[in-house]
Parts: C-alpha cells; sequence; structure tokens
C-alpha cells in the first residue's frame, strides 16, 4: 500500500471536483433536469442551436419539469442558459455573418451525458466482438512496430495462406455467415464507438482554439515574435494546422474526404442497412447506424470550418499589426501594475506626488449653466409654408392601419365569447383552432393576456400556432390556460 500515491490522488481529485465542469456538473443540485435538458435539446442531429430556439426550447422544459417534479427551479431559461456558459456546461458562439448566436455542448457537458448513459443503459462488460476487437489490435500493434523483414514476410504469408483456404471453402461449402444474434453485436459495438465521437471531435475543437488562444497570448506577451509568425505566414507555413491537434484531425479529415473510400463508407452502410439482422435492432440503433455518415461529416465540418476561421484571424491579427498594439497595452498594464505594487508597498500618502504624469484629454468640462439652449424663433422661415385643402377621412384606411400598430382587444374577446359560448371551455390554443390569428404573433400575445386576466391556470403546455405576414407558420408552447365564462367585451 503506497500511502504517498494515495494522497497525492486525492489532492488531485479535489482539484479536479472543484475545477472541472464535468464533475460539477454531475454534482450539482438540479444535474438530473439539467442533463435532461441538454439530452432533449442537443441531439445528434442539432448539435448547435441558435440562441432563440434554445431559449424557447430551455423554457417549456423548465414549465413541464417544475410541474411534474419537486425540482426547484426557479430562475428563467435565459438566466439559466448564462449560468450554464459561465460554468463551462454550454459554449457560446457568434460566427461570422450570422445575426444570433449559437450555442453547443462543452466537452466536459458531453462527458457528463456519456456517464449518464452508460448509468442507464449499461453495456456488456464482455462479448466476443469486443475481445475480437482487442485481439486484432494487439496483434495489429504488434504487427507494424516490428522491423525485422523476415516476420514480415512470413506474416504476409500466413495471412496469404489463410485467404487461400478460405476460398477454397467457400467453393466446397458455400458462404458461412454469423449467426444475426453475433451481427447484432458487433454491430452495438460499432454504435459503441460512433456515440463517443460528439465527444472526440469536441475535444479536438477545444485543443484547436486553446492552440491559437497560446499562440497570441505568446505573440502579446513578446514570448513569440511577431515577425516569426508573419515568415511563416508567407512562407504558408500555418501554425495551427502544424500544431499536434491539427495534425491529428487532418489525417482523419483527408481520409474521410478521400472520394473512393468516402463511396465505399456509404455503400457499405447502405448494404448493412439492408441485411435481415438490422430488424433486431431498435429503431433509435438503425437511425444512428444510418445517420452514422452524416454525423462524421457535420461533426469533423464544424471542426474544419473552426481551424480555417482560427488560422485566418491569426494570419489578420499578425499581418494588420493589431499584435504591435496589443504588445504596447500589455506594456503599459504591466508597469502599471510594477508602480502600483511599489506604491502600495512604500505607504505613499494619498496627496503625494509619485512622479507620474498624465495627460489629460483637450476636452474641458463646462458647467451645464453655461450652456445655450436652442431658440427656434432665432430661425427665419425662408419660404411660405403649404397649406394643404381640407378632404375627407378614409375610416376603413384609419382601422387598416391602427391595426397594424394595436392589438385587436374586441376582436379577441369576440373570438373567446364564440368558442366558451359554443364548447363551454376553451384554451387559448382553441380559440386560435376556432379563430385564427389575423394579427399574427400579435392576436396570440393578445389572447395570452387575456388568459391571464380572466383564464384559469391548469397544469401541462400546449402548443401555439399562427402564421406570419409572409405566410410562414409559426409555433411555441405556452402554458396552459382555460376560459370557462364569457369575459365580454367591455
Amino acid at each position: 500500500m503506497n500511502r504517498t500515491t494515495a494522497i497525492a490522488d486525492t489532492l488531485m481529485m479535489l482539484r479536479l471536483a472543484d475545477h472541472t465542469p464535468a464533475w460539477a456538473l454531475l454534482r450539482a443540485t438540479n444535474a438530473p433536469a439539467i442533463l435532461a435538458i441538454f439530452s432533449s435539446v442537443f441531439q445528434a442531429d442539432n448539435r448547435q442551436v441558435a440562441g432563440s430556439d434554445l431559449a424557447l426550447s430551455v423554457e417549456a422544459l423548465l414549465t413541464d419539469i417544475r410541474e411534474q417534479t419537486e425540482l426547484e427551479l426557479p430562475k428563467s431559461a435565459v438566466a439559466y442558459i448564462n449560468d450554464w456558459v459561465k460554468a463551462g456546461y454550454l459554449i457560446r458562439r457568434s460566427p461570422q455573418g450570422a445575426r444570433e448566436e449559437f450555442y453547443e455542448l462543452s466537452t466536459d457537458a458531453l462527458q457528463a451525458l456519456d456517464y449518464v448513459q452508460q448509468l442507464t443503459n449499461p453495456q456488456r462488460s464482455v462479448t466476443k466482438s469486443r475481445l475480437s476487437t482487442l485481439i486484432t489490435g494487439l496483434k495489429d500493434l504488434a504487427a507494424e512496430t516490428d522491423e525485422d523483414e523476415a516476420n514480415a514476410i512470413r506474416r504476409l504469408e500466413a495471412q496469404r495462406d489463410a485467404i487461400q483456404r478460405k476460398i477454397d471453402q467457400i467453393r466446397v461449402d458455400g458462404v458461412a455467415t454469423i449467426s444475426d444474434e453475433e451481427a447484432v453485436e458487433k454491430a452495438r459495438e460499432i454504435l459503441s464507438l460512433v456515440s463517443d465521437l460528439p465527444t472526440d471531435f469536441s475535444r479536438v475543437r477545444e485543443e484547436i482554439e486553446e492552440v491559437d488562444r497560446s499562440l497570441r497570448e505568446s505573440i502579446v506577451e513578446e514570448n513569440l515574435h511577431a515577425g516569426d509568425v508573419l515568415d511563416n505566414v508567407f512562407r504558408g507555413v500555418d501554425l495551427i494546422t502544424q500544431s499536434e491537434a491539427g495534425k491529428a484531425f487532418n489525417g482523419f479529415y483527408e481520409v474521410f474526404l478521400d472520394p473512393e473510400q468516402s463511396k465505399q463508407l456509404d455503400a457499405t452502410v447502405d448494404t448493412i442497412l439492408s441485411r435481415e439482422f438490422v430488424h433486431k435492432l431498435s429503431p433509435l440503433e438503425r437511425a444512428e447506424l444510418g445517420q452514422f455518415v452524416d454525423t462524421l461529416d457535420v461533426s469533423s465540418g464544424q471542426v474544419h470550418d473552426s481551424m480555417t476561421t482560427l488560422s485566418r484571424s491569426l494570419r489578420r491579427f499578425v499581418q494588420s499589426r493589431e499584435a504591435e498594439s496589443q504588445q504596447a497595452l500589455m506594456k503599459s498594464v504591466t508597469a502599471a501594475q510594477q508602480l502600483a505594487l511599489q506604491l502600495a508597498q512604500e505607504g505613499v500618502a494619498t496627496q503625494a506626488s509619485i512622479g507620474v504624469e498624465l495627460e489629460l484629454t483637450t476636452m474641458q468640462p463646462t458647467s451645464v449653466s453655461s450652456w445655450k439652449l436652442h431658440d427656434p424663433l432665432e430661425y427665419k422661415v425662408e419660404r411660405g409654408m403649404e397649406i394643404n385643402e381640407q378632404g375627407s377621412i378614409d375610416m376603413d384606411e384609419m382601422r387598416r392601419r391602427i391595426r397594424k400598430n394595436e392589438i385587436d382587444w374586441a376582436e379577441l374577446r369576440g373570438a373567446v365569447d364564440e368558442v366558451v359560448g359554443r364548447e363551454g371551455v376553451a384554451s387559448i390554443s382553441d380559440v386560435l383552432d376556432a379563430h385564427p390569428a389575423t394579427q399574427g404573433l400579435a392576436s396570440v400575445v393578445g389572447l395570452i393576456k387575456l388568459a391571464r386576466t380572466h383564464g384559469t391556470r391548469r397544469d401541462g403546455t400546449e402548443w401555439l400556432h399562427w402564421r406570419r405576414a409572409d405566410g410562414t407558420r409559426w409555433r411555441a408552447r405556452y402554458e396552459r390556460y382555460e376560459f370557462d365564462s364569457k369575459i365580454g367585451r367591455a
């Protein structure tokens, strides 16, 4: 028993517990709700979510969780999203040219979700497929690290003889396939590897972004000269691509983008999906297997776009001489901090001279009483005013203009009364089904306000549907309210 190692491990675990977002997420008070929301919103085909869509989805899920569990979730969706970004569970990005921010799960959040997934759906500890994968991997490793030519030739000859025996056996006995149970086992082993891909891609992306930050910090702190980086840029050397993380990803990406191998991969997946044993997989497993190539394409494409954007940004950083201005700013801040520390240690009085001269701005403050107010009478009208002849008012046109800027309360109250009079009770969705929102979102907002004033809150939520002026259909989930009596037009 090594006590020193145990103490060192304990200290390391304490540090991880305090500074690792994945650990913090798993031990958070509302961890079940947070993980359930992440799992529901960030699905396989929805890795990046727009800020507005995320806020709507989280708010609806929070409402359902509050009503059906005992968890305390007092904050709004936007407040929780900001908390999750600060805690390191979510990554907030602002892509160039995009009108709003996008959110995605951090590597730590993905690791926490993977751990919970293993708890809810534990895999069998030992399978024939997994053991075969391990043995094959060990044999390949031993062969690929052996420099002995005689051994290499013997292995290849043994493989050739084994292949020939299989060919001869097929000619005599026909093809022998594995059982459906073994095929399902191998498919699930593949899906287990596929489930790790989002976390792997997220980790590579964060490593590449860390390389970019380290390069910029080194340049600003003058540990790495901006001229050296600029020379590399002019010589065509991409420092981000040439980093360890960049090389590892590019090796994968080149293979994936190879047209021949890509076509073969598509054909292989289609062939597997046509086999009879696939029907023994669950619908979710079949979907994951079918989306395997798309998952690789989207995830790797995001990493590649991130690498390209960071490389271009770093090039602009050194070419535009922004690095030099950042270095000058860093020097000024460092000098000010050193002087402040020196003065603090010497105990200089408040009004004492410290030998520093500050250049004041040329803008001199003046008293408000010295300001001269604008007098319209000082300006003459050079030409006479045009007077329009009195005309008649088009009341229909005036009503249309008013409806564009004001909610038609009379129309909404009439719609509620009509449905309640016919059905006895009506929710907001029932009213919209019978009387579509003529003013779009304004009609929906008006009904919500009437429901909160005259309706009764019920359990659950409901979808509210409406059309915009351009004809596009919109929907939003909102708390369920019911009208059980007429509300009148007053």
